[in-house]
């Protein structure tokens, strides 16, 4: 009668251990949860760990071997101590290492359908203008270098860009999404565009102004 009750406390506690296994939570999951980095998705670590989907990376992020440790889980070797100040530095140059390896995974197919799925419920917000009637948007770079532009919306159906709505969301590099992404989930998934959004027509007592009555646009220094 002993042995079953010994059997029952063992299975309980291989339960528990694969529960707090199957609990533990990636760097790349982690990272993506915190408040204001809801525009990125989880880059799949086999993309990580191909060293073709990251060459060049090593001139532009410090600490790069660091880095990437952090962000597949690697402990780093008990003879490569680093001092506070020194691991500060690696786990943000891991913040920029992701971003930077992020904008290029979200141009893959595997990548693109997560972002577009993101799309699909808004979590990058919708327009802000009146005639796009709530379209969804998608995050935009103004530059593919780091460290030159924060992050922006882009909408597919007025072709604009725009600031997030969330204030949480602006300090974001745009780098970390790219200048291309945007435009290649149009040409990829055109049935995510409604159209061309039409245009505000300016009226003064239900008439529509003429064109010369408008204020003019054109830079003097073009005339």
């Amino acid at each position: 009668q002993e042995q079953p009750e010994e059997e029952e406390e063992e299975s309980h506690s291989e339960e528990e251990e694969e529960s707090e296994s199957s609990q533990e939570v990636s760097w790349i999951q982690w990272f993506c949860s915190l408040q204001g980095n809801e525009f990125f998705t989880d880059v799949a670590e086999d993309f990580v760990q191909d060293e073709f989907n990251l060459t060049g990376l090593g001139s532009l992020v410090p600490y790069y071997d660091y880095a990437l440790d952090i962000i597949l889980d690697i402990e780093t070797p008990q003879d490569e101590v680093l001092t506070e100040e020194q691991q500060e530095l690696v786990e943000s140059a891991a913040e920029i290492l992701y971003g930077l390896i992020h904008a290029r995974y979200i141009l893959t197919q595997r990548g693109m359908l997560q972002m577009v799925d993101k799309f699909k419920r808004l979590e990058f917000g919708r327009c802000p203008r009146v005639m796009c009637d709530g379209q969804g948007v998608l995050p935009v770079g103004q530059s593919d270098q780091p460290q030159k532009h924060t992050v922006k919306v882009y909408c597919p159906r007025c072709c604009e860009i725009f600031y997030p709505r969330s204030s949480r969301n602006r300090a974001t590099d745009g780098a970390y999404f790219g200048t291309t992404f945007p435009h290649l989930v149009v040409m990829a998934f055109p049935e995510l565009c409604p159209g061309e959004s039409p245009c505000y027509v300016p009226k003064i007592f239900g008439f529509r102004l003429h064109r010369d009555a408008l204020p003019s646009k054109v830079p003097a220094d073009s005339k």
